[in-house]
């Protein structure tokens, strides 16, 4: 199964390590077999290491960008990066063109679930899959429903 994340779920994971974010990525970066692979369009992985260099969050995390830089790099190793093109060019999703890239890359992968914590993914009217917050996913997922 397909699942593709956006940056606010990689960010509220490093922010709360006991979350339901923090837990669907532990399950794709654990070593035993999983059930899903995680998708995310290239755009993600700049997006993550800027705001993970905000001032108030690299306070918080206490992390140096050195840890910023691996902590992104060690998600590119189970993240699969898809390439969506010219930001342009993608259809018009959500209210936020910065998500866009997010709902495009579920649509162009087939993917089954696009898990976000952005409220301008989750309000989508008719969106063109089906989008959870991580709390939903990790329910239906420990239910055995997905």
């Amino acid at each position: 199964m397909k699942v593709v994340v956006d940056a606010r779920v990689c960010v509220s994971a490093v922010l709360s390590g006991r979350g339901s974010p923090a837990r669907n990525l532990d399950h794709a970066l654990s070593e035993d077999p999983y059930d899903f692979d995680l998708l995310a369009p290239s755009q993600l992985f700049p997006k993550l290491e800027e705001v993970l260099a905000r001032p108030k969050i690299q306070k918080r995390l206490g992390w140096s960008e050195a840890e910023i830089s691996i902590y992104t790099r060690r998600l590119k190793l189970f993240i699969r990066e898809i390439e969506v093109g010219d930001t342009g060019k993608i259809p018009k999703y959500t209210k936020d063109s910065e998500d866009d890239p997010y709902v495009h890359t579920a649509v162009l992968t087939r993917a089954s679930y696009l898990i976000s914590g952005d409220s301008d993914i989750l309000d989508m009217q008719n969106p063109p899959v089906r989008v959870l917050d991580a709390s939903q996913f990790i329910s239906l997922w420990e239910a055995g429903l997905l």
